[in-house]
């Protein structure tokens, strides 16, 4: 296409030339015709005139039949241009047909897995249905016996609320007596107490039977045991729990407390030193005991006892068990 324009261009200058020329024959011509100049110059001129056309003549029929080999040859080119351009279209088009038939390949494919998971959901579906119906055929029985059961229960309500009204009173009268428990609770006395020997390790032998004084407290609830006389005094008349324990280092003394009632003797126990082991005593009982009345332990003659702080290897306790 740049070679045809640059023809072209070409063309339109060697016209501009000959325009000229042509224009400057003319010119002398009219010279000629007038007479003016002389018949030598004229001569040469004309002489030149007549040699020069047929050359330029020749070159324009040269030009024309190269414009006219141009117009075929765009013509060609541009036939050409228009089969390029079906040419691709056709390509693109067959190459567009292909794609679009890869792509429905490929969606017809997801759809068929689509398919066949919606048909398998169905399938389940169907079952559950099935499955659901009979559920319900079972649900629709229960109910029935439910109702049959509702009303013996109604039934048995109405007796149940006849009968409410001697169980209120009863559990009036109930309740009347609870309250009269806890108010005996409340008012009932708190007595506990325990208490170690001693902090010195051994205690005796005495000359004489002496009271023990267990002075390292570790219980007194209701202040009824005495730490300074090692005595306990009952606030309440009551049944109590009274215990004791003792021990006895290597030696030759034996080990044998008593717990006193007043002033009576209620027990006593003795373990002689014959293996030259420890030895060890404990021992309980219950009293009866009346308001005012006193325990505590004493220590025959010759005898000993053995403690310490960390161990309360001998001890002095009691409870009430209850009031009477």
């Amino acid at each position: 296409m740049r070679g045809a324009v640059a023809l072209l261009v070409l063309l339109f200058c060697r016209s501009g030339a000959w325009a000229q020329e042509e224009s400057g024959g003319d010119r002398e011509s009219l010279v000629e015709s007038h007479g003016t100049e002389d018949t030598e110059t004229t001569s040469k001129q004309t002489t030149s005139q007549t040699t020069t056309s047929p050359d330029i003549w020749g070159e324009v029929e040269e030009l024309r039949d190269m414009v006219d080999n141009l117009g075929t040859m765009v013509l060609e080119q541009k036939e050409k241009l228009r089969n390029m351009e079906k040419k691709v279209e056709r390509r693109w088009r067959e190459k567009w047909r292909r794609g679009a038939e890869a792509r429905l390949e490929s969606e017809n494919a997801a759809m068929g897995a689509r398919l066949s998971v919606i048909e398998r959901e169905v399938k389940d579906l169907k079952e559950q249905n099935t499955a659901m119906g009979s559920r319900l055929s079972a649900s629709e029985r229960e109910v029935e016996e439910l109702k049959r059961m509702n009303a013996a229960l109604e039934a048995r309500v109405t007796d149940s609320e006849n009968g409410n009204t001697a169980l209120e009173a009863r559990l009036n009268a109930g309740e009347g007596m609870v309250e009269e428990l806890r108010k005996e609770k409340a008012d009932r006395p708190k007595v506990a107490f325990s208490a170690g020997l001693t902090n010195d390790g051994y205690l005796g032998p005495f000359n004489s039977i002496t009271t023990l004084v267990y002075r390292r407290v570790i219980t007194n609830i209701g202040k009824a045991y005495n730490p300074n006389t090692g005595v306990f005094t009952a606030p309440v008349r009551g049944l109590y729990y009274i215990r004791f324990t003792a021990m006895g280092l290597k030696g030759p003394q034996s080990i044998g407390p008593y717990i006193y009632h007043n002033d009576k003797s209620v027990m006593f126990n003795h373990q002689n030193n014959d293996n030259g082991h420890n030895r060890f005593l404990s021992n309980a009982l219950t009293l009866e005991l009346e308001a005012g009345d006193v325990v505590y332990m004493r220590l025959p003659v010759n005898q000993e006892l053995y403690d310490e702080k960390s161990s309360n290897y001998s001890t002095f306790s009691g409870f009430l068990l209850f009031p009477m």
